[in-house]
């Protein structure tokens, strides 16, 4: 994959996009992230973290790398001086570390060795110490350290967000949990913490019990944390952290791939690789996040990125019935599907629904003439839920394979009026699926390379609009 400047899920050839610190500082986008190579690292390949500097979300060039080793962190400038948070693993032990900038290019650090430290043993357990996230509280003139930690409890379900302070970022003290629900059996990843009006929020990764990246919240003075429905994005979306530019607040996360079989769970019978697990590192994707009276945190598809997009083509719209070439419409009893032309491998889908009913309504992707195998991006409105199915699904063979109901999924509010507005962005393998500006779900495609698009609705169903944009030619 070309890191052109102009590619919509950011990913280097020969390696992914692990966990993204993305940071806004005088006017730019300074996004670190952790890479990883597919198999073995080429001859001279740079390790550990990387760093592309940016305008604004939709033009990210290559990155390069800045001679800091280890896993997540934050970084903060104090004085004029830069100071940066990684973690290390030395011999099962997990350890926070200290750098420091050596100029303000945000690329050349001094490891300061002394200032290593991991958990206290007595408030958190040795097992897991990583991912620290810095905070300056001016009222209090206290440093606050946020970490991925599991509570010293006598029960596994001890993942939780870790919390330090200090006054000089060298000396830390050991407080309470930020956040210890008793629910993980993992520690909680990635924390990210911030305010966005009278609200506070806490972000945060999970692979056991739940998946995924959530968010928690509460008012600004309170101690309680609220915890919403629902999780940003879904199964394929990870290690998400937050940036503003003070007037937009993205989410920066990875939707992995499946090319490399590094835990040994692929099916050792099967050629298809939809079939696969999940890599450790992908794509970035990068939400824009909105934020309701309620102090709900709600996803959309960030204008900035859809610049990359061309001009739209309407869509033509059959009254009912299988349509594709736009003059062939075959009816059906229960359900109408409409296919248009193949688009591309980068391309957004954008369709508007209505239903009298809760009936099932999507758009299909990849899809071949006759309707045997596609992708589908499905609409559920009596559950709230938007689901992902891959072409597996579509045969006999899928039903006998596949040990699930479903693959992906999200949820989403029903609006009132029972409309549906659903845009689908495709680059190559990689895809997300946004809805009413409310929910994304990121998904792969990789068995299927080419067919047409389309979008079925049930019988009382109504497609209001369709339109297609594909990416601008450099």
């Amino acid at each position: 994959m070309d890191p052109r400047n102009d590619t919509y899920f950011y990913q280097e050839p020969g390696s992914r996009v692990g966990d993204v610190i993305p940071k806004y500082i005088d006017g730019r986008f300074e996004i670190f992230y952790l890479k990883g190579y597919m198999g073995p690292a080429p001859e001279g390949a740079k390790h550990g973290w990387h760093h592309i500097s940016a305008s604004s979300v939709d033009r990210l060039g290559p990155s390069k790398p800045i001679g800091v080793m280890g896993g997540t962190g934050d970084l903060i400038r104090v004085n004029g001086t830069w100071h940066l948070f990684a973690c290390i693993f030395p011999e099962g032990k997990q350890l926070v570390t200290h750098y420091v900038g050596i100029d303000d290019s945000l690329e050349h650090w001094e490891y300061v060795e002394e200032d290593t430290f991991g958990p206290d043993g007595r408030i958190y357990d040795l097992s897991d110490w990583r991912d620290p996230r810095i905070l300056w509280d001016e009222a209090q003139g206290l440093y606050h350290m946020y970490l991925c930690a599991r509570e010293k409890t006598d029960h596994a379900r001890g993942g939780c967000v870790g919390h330090c302070v200090s006054k000089d970022l060298k000396h830390w003290n050991y407080l309470e949990p930020l956040y210890a629900p008793g629910r993980f059996c993992g520690a909680c990843e990635c924390p990210d913490v911030f305010r966005e009006g009278d609200w506070e929020y806490l972000v945060f990764s999970a692979y056991t019990n739940l998946y995924g990246t959530y968010y928690v919240k509460r008012r600004v003075g309170s101690d309680i944390w609220q915890i919403p429905a629902r999780r940003f994005d879904a199964r394929a979306f990870y290690a998400a952290k937050t940036a503003s530019d003070g007037e937009h607040r993205y989410l920066f996360g990875w939707n992995p791939t499946k090319e490399e079989d590094i835990f040994g769970y692929w099916p050792s019978n099967r050629k298809e690789k939809d079939l696969r697990t999940y890599d450790w590192g992908g794509s970035m994707v990068i939400h824009e996040i909105t934020q309701d009276a309620e102090g709900n945190l709600w996803l959309q598809a960030p204008e900035e990125k859809l610049r990359l997009l061309g001009p739209r083509e309407e869509l033509s719209i059959p009254k009912k019935g299988i349509g594709y070439k736009k003059e062939t419409v075959i009816p059906v009893e229960q359900e109408s599907v409409t296919l248009w032309e193949d688009p591309g491998e980068a391309f957004e889908l954008e369709v508007s629904f209505s239903a009298e009913r809760s009936g099932e309504m999507g758009v299909l992707l990849k899809a071949d003439p006759e309707l045997k195998q596609f992708y589908s991006i499905v609409v559920e409105p009596e559950r709230g839920r938007m689901q992902y199915k891959s072409h597996i699904r579509c045969t006999e063979e899928g039903g006998k394979t596949f040990p699930y109901d479903v693959e992906l999924e999200t949820f989403f509010p029903v609006p009132d009026d029972g409309k549906y507005h659903l845009q689908v962005i495709v680059e190559r393998e990689t895809g997300v699926a946004y809805i009413n500006d409310k929910a994304a779900l990121s998904f792969r495609m990789y068995d299927r390379k080419e067919g047409h698009v389309g979008a079925y609705i049930p019988s009382d169903g109504t497609i209001l609009h369709a339109g297609l944009q594909r990416f601008i030619e450099k």
